[in-house]
């Protein structure tokens, strides 16, 4: 690259950190993603554009964001999972059901393409759908957009019905589980010398060029992520991938997608508006009928059904089951395990439908 492309770059990540800072002061979801999408995004709107590798960029951000949802695979997720296998395969299998449901429903009530209306209605995280938006070539606006919509309503939404429920429903405030160490980004993850940076530097990067030369949809982020759950699984001892490390990919992400606003992303918006809603309302119905299985099939109580339930966002579901008398380490294992499923099986069904 010649150094006016790498100004440009540079130039661009200080603008989506600025972004990302005061979406972050804003409390918005995903800030780091989101505040890089829309600071770049005005830049272009006004006709500022620099030249941006986003095939190295993003290929760069996979092998991160897999290496970080990869440390969630350890020993310790199987036993907890080994407590509530039942309501984890429950919770997986719906989740994945529904993403395809709401996908074809979204397809057949607009004129989005079917690759951008299953991944936009994916029950998955805004920057991993993105990326998959990326390797299925489906429209990355649209997708971000329609999952953000989707985060943002049940953020929005789950507090005040837990807190509803548990003041009104009896046996709302039924026991939760005792184990009270809930899975933290900031808990250490194993050594933090410099051999266990390069390993898992090394095996990220070998399980994501595996993943890509397989021809596996996403392959550089699932096999990044495969690749360190199994090492991370039969070794462990790996370190942690540093939040701000992560939080730079994920503005790396938001800046690749905003290579691809354009004016006519205004018009998208207006047409997709409607049809948004209707996915959402599914959604939440959706939501709510599976936590009130949950809530008949174990011994959790109302407010931890309905968290786990809900399809936003690991982190956020996370933060809130403490505030709203939850279980929060119920509600991270489950979330990460939905995640991971659809990870893991939606990709290669989409590549199915779509071939």
């Amino acid at each position: 690259m010649n150094g006016e492309i790498m100004a440009g770059i540079a130039f661009l990540f200080i603008v989506g950190i600025a972004g990302w800072k005061l979406f972050s002061f804003l409390r918005f979801p995903s800030p780091d993603m989101l505040g890089a999408l829309f600071f770049a995004a005005a830049l272009g709107m006004f006709g500022i554009r620099f030249e941006f590798p986003t095939q190295e960029v993003t290929f760069v951000c996979k092998l991160v964001i897999g290496a970080f949802l990869g440390l969630k695979i350890d020993r310790g997720i199987f036993r907890e999972l080994r407590k509530m296998m039942l309501p984890a395969l429950l919770v997986s299998v719906w989740m994945l059901v529904l993403s395809v449901t709401s996908g074809f429903l979204l397809y057949w009530v607009t004129h989005l393409p079917l690759s951008t209306a299953l991944l936009g209605s994916t029950t998955g995280g805004i920057s991993e759908m993105a990326l998959l938006a990326f390797s299925l070539d489906a429209d990355t606006v649209a997708v971000t957009l329609l999952q953000l919509v989707r985060v943002v309503l049940f953020l929005i939404l789950t507090p005040f019905l837990a807190r509803w429920v548990s003041a009104n429903i009896k046996g709302g405030q039924r026991a939760c589980l005792e184990d009270d160490e809930t899975p933290s980004d900031d808990a250490a993850f194993g050594t933090t010398d410099s051999s266990g940076v390069t390993i898992l530097i090394l095996v990220a990067i070998a399980g994501g060029l595996s993943g890509r030369a397989l021809g596996i949809p996403a392959g550089d982020l699932l096999g990044s992520m495969a690749s360190v759950g199994v090492y991370n699984v039969i070794r462990g001892n790996l370190p942690r991938v540093h939040p701000t490390l992560r939080a730079l990919a994920r503005v790396g992400v938001g800046l690749a997608i905003a290579q691809e606003v354009t004016p006519e992303t205004l018009t998208l918006l207006s047409e997709m508006l409607f049809p948004v809603l209707i996915m959402a309302v599914v959604m939440i119905l959706f939501g709510l009928l599976l936590s009130l299985i949950l809530y008949k099939v174990t011994d959790w109580n109302y407010s931890t059904c309905l968290l786990v339930s809900s399809p936003a966002g690991l982190t956020q579901m996370s933060i809130i089951a403490d505030e709203v008398g939850a279980d929060p380490l119920t509600v991270s294992v489950l979330h990460t395990v939905r995640l991971i499923s659809v990870l893991a099986v939606l990709p290669l069904f989409f590549r199915f439908l779509m071939g």
